[in-house]
């Protein structure tokens, strides 16, 4: 039994993470306290407009770096997971399918078309990459949207990285 100096609570060891530099080879705080101060001090950092600035100019200029270690990786991981990427690929055109109306008309199927073009448009004049992002994912947890044209937005690929796949009303 060891006892958390954030909570003053006797707890098992196996409740503590390992630091080998401490006297009993424990963290001073429990698992649970601890998670919590680092989410908070995320969350703090997280808030500040200066910090996600300058965390978002060093992971681009890192993967800036590190583009060809990336796509090497990359095919290293197709090459030997070819059934991970093609169910992957397959699940994710069967979602695009299943979200596509059939009451879409010529003029909408090229309106999409010429979103996707915009953003190859967009990827080679600004230098980095943009992605067309359906506004309601098409697999959301809490909605749901469909494959049509005022259901997509042109947007860089970090934010779109960023939203993941919530709906973040506007």
């Amino acid at each position: 039994m060891k006892l958390c100096n954030r909570c003053q609570e006797h707890k098992p060891s196996t409740d503590f993470y390992a630091k080998p530099q401490a006297k009993d080879g424990l963290f001073w705080w429990c698992k649970p306290c601890h998670r919590e101060r680092m989410r908070s001090a995320y969350r703090a950092l997280a808030a500040d407009p200066a910090y996600r600035k300058k965390e978002s100019l060093r992971v681009s200029a890192h993967n800036a770096q590190n583009a060809d270690k990336r796509a090497l990786r990359d095919k290293v991981y197709v090459a030997n997971n070819r059934h991970k990427v093609n169910a992957k690929l397959r699940k994710r055109y069967a979602s695009k399918m299943q979200r596509t109306p059939a009451w879409l008309s010529e003029d909408d199927l090229w309106l999409m078309e010429q979103a996707y073009e915009l953003a190859d448009i967009r990827t080679k004049l600004f230098g980095f990459v943009w992605h067309v992002d359906h506004v309601i994912p098409l697999q959301g947890t809490l909605v749901s949207g469909l494959h049509v044209p005022h259901n997509l937005q042109v947007v860089p690929a970090l934010e779109n990285r960023r939203k993941s796949n919530r709906f973040i009303p506007t």
